[in-house]
């Protein structure tokens, strides 16, 4: 029998439902020494033009922040932006880039339209040799004009089996 998702995942809110515009947004530190992926999942509502989000990858050693540094690992983003009604975008769209700590999204429009953009990590990306096992996304302030969103992190593949896979928060 195949098992349930949420027996080989853990989903953690990184950002509550939120007007973008009215500060930096920033996530919660996750733990990946139980979790060898982590999808970073952000949702917005349309936005005015030109607020378009910028995501930024950071890496600690513990969940209070220490020694927190870039994650400078992010290649590709995935997408479905709608101009009306996400729901009928079918599939992803991927972007790739140089290896950086941050995304823009303003080269899909992100804030004109309705978006879902997804981040995934590999715990092997974290600069585990100096002991970095934590990671946070944050979302910077879009600037004026309400823009609505969140964002989720769902780990996956935990390293050991068992019934609940373990928190990844401290």
């Amino acid at each position: 029998m195949a098992s349930l998702f949420l027996e080989d995942a853990q989903i953690v809110q990184a950002i509550v439902p939120v007007d973008l515009a009215s500060a930096d947004n920033t996530g919660d530190f996750v733990s990946l020494i139980n979790y060898r992926r982590l999808l970073f999942v952000v949702s917005t509502g349309i936005g005015s033009a030109g607020n378009d989000i910028v995501i930024d990858a950071n890496q600690a050693t513990a969940a209070d922040g220490t020694g927190v540094k870039a994650l400078t690992k992010i290649t590709r983003i995935h997408h479905k932006v709608g101009a009306t009604a996400i729901s009928a975008v079918g599939t992803f769209t991927e972007v790739e880039q140089t290896a950086a700590a941050s995304y823009d999204s303003v080269g899909i429009d992100e804030a004109e339209n309705e978006a879902l953009l997804v981040i995934e990590v590999n715990a092997e990306d974290l600069d585990t040799d100096n002991g970095f096992e934590w990671v946070r996304f944050d979302v910077a302030d879009v600037g004026t004009g309400a823009h609505l969103g969140s964002a989720l992190y769902i780990l996956l593949d935990p390293r050991y089996s068992q019934a609940t896979p373990p928190s990844a928060i401290a």
